[in-house]
């Protein structure tokens, strides 16, 4: 199999998982989504009154009942995602396509109903238009965040267009159907003693491992879970087995208020300054002062409005993630558009025969032919009994004719044997830059987004390399395993290549998520791995991997003796053979321990 991946340098080695967060962060999760879905159920059989865009990435629908309007602002910002009512937009006519989509086919529709499965971060506004029934699709999920238009069975638009390209597993098209994001883990009403004591294995953070093992669970509210139970939700997660049934009946708790409604919308204050936001009163936030609110969206409103008018949500990590992704955008045009070009040119090259056969045709038959003549009657060798017309250039003789034919035929043989291995590299370049793409996306720091642009400026497949110089140079990211050994995965093309044929032995073990675009993993484990080792590097790799945002993953591994680097590939590429293939949910054991210390923020579950 050939494929390209990704990697970087040694860094020291983690002695253990690093400690959750002093203090959690608010983020806008299931719960809150149920609290804000309750609050929309309020404007059934309102009309759609209007569509405005702030931003790109944002789309306020207004709604009008009664003689009054309520606004529904909706953000797929990877860091700012969320959906609820807030005050009326500012007057702009600026409109992406999607928002012209939305006043088009939603004019005069009526909302019929909400739908938001329990613990789930997606929520359904069923609407009766014109053209029949549609729905208008909020899938809150961090950078895999979208508003989608669908009737039952296909997407009709989607503020985020999700291509083939960047996401085989889940492409949001118009015309393609659609489907809801993958359910890979039990819900808190569905746990059970065993899946609990299943749960609570290992050395990772009590409240990771919780947010990590209950669908809808965030980090947020995994530590409030830890909180309520009376434990430490930086403890081990096996040092809390004990607790079970207390850490289970929390969850039950949670998940019963959940179900009847019972939210008490708080927002609380620092200095006087919106500082976090939670559907219910919360432990987690204690060091806060409340202020009640009358809705969720009050305190979601207040909250991101303040956020904004501070600035302490865009951060230069974003600035260079955004700007890196456009250049790899581009890059990835320009590619397939060479590759698209080059089959066009090979599918002609193979028509290469026609030419010689005229080209001795004419010379057969130049005697029937003069100059200033535009074509030429001779009978069809192939034909019994038919003629061919030979288009002739009228400034040329017949033989002058018949070697221009030679010529192309020349031409077109030698395009034959190089068009293929021409479409080949771009390939090659086209999986690293997809590659990059997920490294972007995982990328920790800034300074990570920096190795990655000089990475792919250096091998040359974008043409920009990044200004300044990163603070200091990171190595690849390294996870002890339960055995004692070390796990490392790559943040770059280059930097995979040096893990892979640089660092690791022979007896060691590769990994990578199959058939699409990831890091390279290598497991270091003296050729005597645990089943439990395999497995934690085979999910380290689907999380780090192109899948990550969906529910199982098809990870590779094979020793690393059976990797072949082929010649001239780009970056991170590799061919192997005998591999063992598992299926495994993306997920991390703890957090990157090169990124100083602190764990991932991936937005709430």
């Amino acid at each position: 199999m050939l494929l390209s991946g990704t990697q970087e340098s040694p860094a020291t080695a983690a002695q253990s998982p690093p400690a959750m967060p002093e203090h959690p962060e608010p983020q806008f999760d299931s719960l809150a989504l149920a609290a804000v879905a309750r609050e929309i159920q309020t404007s059934v059989r309102a009309r759609f009154a209007g569509v405005r865009q702030p931003s790109p990435d944002k789309v306020v629908v207004s709604l009008r009942a009664g003689g009054g309007a309520r606004h529904l602002v909706c953000s797929i910002h990877p860091r700012l995602a969320r959906i609820h009512f807030t005050r009326p937009p500012e007057q702009t006519e600026r409109l992406t396509p999607f928002g012209l989509l939305l006043r088009s086919r939603l004019a005069e529709a009526r909302l019929d109903g909400v739908e938001q499965p329990l613990f789930e971060r997606i929520i359904r506004l069923r609407l009766s238009a014109l053209e029949g029934p549609v729905w208008l699709i909020a899938e809150i999920m961090g950078r895999h965040s979208n508003l989608i238009l669908a009737d039952d069975r296909v997407v009709i638009g989607a503020l985020k267009v999700v291509t083939t390209r960047m996401s085989r597993r889940r492409p949001v098209l118009p015309g393609r159907p659609y489907t809801p994001p993958p359910v890979d883990r039990p819900t808190p009403d569905a746990l059970t003693p065993a899946l609990i004591a299943a749960m609570l294995e290992g050395d990772l953070p009590l409240a990771r491992r919780i947010s990590q093992g209950v669908l809808g669970v965030s980090p947020t509210l995994a530590y409030e879970v830890a909180v309520r139970a009376g434990l430490d939700p930086t403890m081990p997660a096996h040092a809390a087995a004990g607790a079970a049934p207390q850490i289970l009946g929390v969850l039950r708790e949670i998940a019963q208020d959940a179900a009847r409604g019972a939210f008490t919308p708080v927002l609380y204050t620092e200095d006087g300054r919106p500082a976090a936001f939670a559907p219910f009163p919360m432990r987690a936030f204690e060091r806060f002062a409340p202020v009640p609110v009358e809705t969720m969206s009050e305190a979601l409103d207040r909250y991101y409005r303040e956020a904004g008018a501070r600035g302490s949500i865009v951060t230069l990590l974003d600035e260079r993630r955004a700007a890196l992704r456009r250049q790899v955008d581009g890059a990835l045009d320009k590619r397939a558009a060479a590759i698209r070009e080059g089959r066009e040119a090979l599918a002609a090259s193979e028509a290469a025969d026609r030419y010689r056969v005229l080209g001795e045709l004419l010379l057969t038959y130049a005697h029937r032919a003069r100059r200033g003549d535009a074509i030429l009657h001779v009978p069809d060798h192939t034909t019994e009994g038919t003629e061919i017309g030979i288009p002739l250039d009228p400034a040329l003789t017949p033989s002058q004719n018949a070697q221009r034919y030679f010529r192309r035929y020349a031409k077109a043989r030698a395009a034959a044997r190089a068009i293929p291995a021409r479409i080949a590299v771009l390939e090659g370049e086209a999986r690293a830059l997809r590659d990059a793409l997920v490294q972007i996306d995982a990328a920790a720091s800034a300074d990570d987004v920096w190795e990655i642009h000089a990475d792919l400026a250096q091998s040359g497949l974008i043409g920009r390399g990044p200004r300044g110089r990163p603070s200091a140079r990171r190595g690849a990211r390294r996870f002890p395993t339960p055995d004692g050994g070390l796990i490392l995965a790559g943040r770059s093309a280059r930097e995979n290549d040096r893990i892979t044929f640089r660092e690791a032995g022979p007896d060691d073990l590769w990994f990578h998520a199959r058939g699409i675009a990831g890091a390279h993993v290598i497991l270091k484990a003296g050729g005597r791995p645990t089943e439990a080792s395999i497995r934690t590097a085979a999910h380290i790799a689907a999380y780090y991997s192109e899948g990550r945002a969906g529910g199982q993953v098809a990870v590779d591994c094979v020793a690393r003796k059976h990797l072949r680097k082929p010649r001239g590939a780009a970056p991170g590429a590799v061919t192997y053979t005998g591999e063992r293939t598992l299926l495994v949910a993306p997920r991390i054991p703890a957090s990157d321990p090169a990124a100083g210390g602190r764990p991932r923020r991936d937005g709430g579950r």
